[in-house]
């Protein structure tokens, strides 16, 4: 039997509300607002799958809602193509709705009229409907019992996004960078609107797979987010073949039993991460990414030096997973 299903679904390990934008600014978590409607709209695009329902708001008048969802990055893995929902289509609705507007919402259920119900985010509950839709597609987590793979495969993200920051409360932050964050605006400053690429160190929290690839002494770090490459050189004769995007910096590794040491200079990208920290030209990031004992797991530490940011060094962790079959996919951000 083939299941329909809309535009989005679980979003992996990462919340929606930190996807990539802080929509937690944009939509009040605490509150669910429902309606139904007829789908004029689908733009099935990553960074965020969306679409438009006129359908009423909370007052009753007829309105067309704008309404969001996961990347296709996310939504892909668990099946779903572009052409699952319709521009016609009569559809029950429910998700948090805005802050400021009332005629926006991030999705969390939606009625189809089979009758089945599609859940649009990790661990929310049916409805309407115990005709739930929506599949995890990926393999399950491997071992590499003979190590011969090494770093050099696919790697699956298991680590979300807010985990990864930690409590940006706790940061240790110059009196001259908290000013900076205070005044900092999530929705007008967002730092990845109309699609602008992150860079290093917001670009390693990305919730999607990434491979390493090596090319001679330079080693190609790919990451599906934003379509970015990171070359590490190893040694100094190929540094002109490990040129990088300003964005990402300039890396040099080595290699330490099992872990894979990097060190990056030079990025010029300004912003920590989506909660408006700034981050000096001088910062410095040493990386360490250390296979497990089964090869089934990749942990990573990530020490960020900025001394115009922070008075003491901040470091960071994240793991990724071997689920063998995982790809890297083309992004293609869109406006």
């Amino acid at each position: 039997m083939k299941i329909v299903v809309a535009l989005g679904v679980l979003v992996l390990v990462v919340a929606p509300a930190f996807a990539h934008h802080s929509s937690s600014a944009v939509y009040d978590r605490d509150s669910v607002v429902e309606t139904e409607g007829e789908i004029t709209e689908v733009q099935w695009v990553n960074p965020h799958v969306r679409f438009k329902v006129r359908g009423p708001g909370p007052d009753g008048r007829e309105r067309v809602w704008d309404i969001e969802s996961n990347s296709v990055s996310v939504v892909s893995r668990f099946g779903l193509t572009a052409d699952l929902v319709k521009v016609g289509t009569h559809v029950k609705i429910a998700g948090n709705g805005g802050r400021v507007r009332d005629d926006i919402m991030w999705i969390n259920n939606m009625l189809l009229p089979s009758g089945e119900e599609v859940l649009f985010g990790s661990g929310i509950p049916a409805r309407w409907s115990q005709r739930t839709i929506g599949t995890d597609t990926r393999t399950a987590v491997a071992t590499d019992a003979s190590g011969k793979l090494g770093l050099f495969r696919v790697w699956t993200n298991i680590t979300s996004p807010p985990t990864f920051w930690g409590d940006s409360k706790a940061l240790p932050l110059t009196p001259a960078a908290a000013a900076t964050r205070a005044a900092f605006d999530p929705v007008k400053n967002d730092p990845t609107r109309n699609c602008a690429p992150k860079g290093m160190p917001y670009v390693m929290e990305q919730p999607y797979p990434i491979e390493f690839v090596q090319r001679g002494d330079v080693i190609e770090l790919r990451l599906e987010e934003y379509d970015t490459v990171r070359r590490i050189a190893l040694s100094p004769a190929a540094a002109a073949q490990a040129r990088n995007e300003p964005r990402v910096g300039t890396s040099t590794g080595r290699f330490d039993g099992k872990t894979l040491v990097v060190e990056t200079r030079g990025a010029d990208y300004k912003f920590l991460n989506y909660t408006g920290v700034p981050l000096s030209a001088a910062t410095r990031y040493d990386e360490r990414f250390t296979l497990g004992a089964d090869g089934s797991l990749l942990e990573y530490e990530l020490t960020i030096t900025d001394p115009a940011t922070f008075t003491a060094p901040v470091t960071l962790h994240k793991k990724w997973e071997w689920r063998p079959g995982e790809q890297v996919k083309p992004y293609n951000c869109r406006r």
